[in-house]
């Protein structure tokens, strides 16, 4: 008689909990696992791992304050392309706003990021280290050389922007 008064009290006490997590769950916008998994996961942009004053470090930093994320194990930028692709980051010859601009040319390659795109096509970018490292340069690739580099679209960071000023 014990054990059935025990497991009758464990099975509502398993009903209201469940109950309870499911008009929890109801009462969020976004549901209740992906609020708490927002609370409780770790800023993916959190810490930017690229090398000080290189143009990777740059690039980061931009898509971060943009509240876009890639990823922190990209490499040199000769070989962002190819393992932001196997990481399932959209690369394409597309150049679009926010996106990240990249080649292989040089001794460990370059990136930069995409401030704007003008009417004629050509397209405004800032970089680091494209003269020397710590330095912070902005020019315009004209529109027929756009097709000349890869353009890495970086995904929206799963982080919300309003628990980032909360914090």
């Amino acid at each position: 008689m014990f054990h059935v008064k025990k497991g009758l009290t464990a099975l509502i006490f398993i009903g209201l909990a469940a109950a309870g997590l499911y008009w929890a769950d109801s009462q969020t916008e976004d549901g209740l696992w992906e609020t708490l998994e927002y609370h409780l996961l770790p800023d993916p942009m959190a810490n930017n791992t690229y090398d000080d004053g290189e143009c990777t470090y740059h690039v980061f930093e931009k898509v971060k304050a943009q509240g876009d994320m890639i990823e922190t194990s990209w490499r040199d930028a000769d070989q962002w392309a190819e393992n932001a692709e196997a990481d399932g980051y959209t690369v394409n010859g597309e150049p679009k706003t926010g996106a990240i601009l990249q080649t292989e040319r040089g001794e460990l390659g370059h990136v930069a990021y995409i401030e704007s795109i003008n009417e004629d096509g050509s397209i405004n970018i800032s970089e680091m280290n494209y003269t020397e490292p710590y330095e912070v340069t902005e020019r315009t690739i004209a529109a027929d050389n756009i097709d000349r580099y890869s353009y890495i679209h970086p995904k929206e960071n799963p982080r919300p922007k309003d628990l980032e000023e909360q914090a």
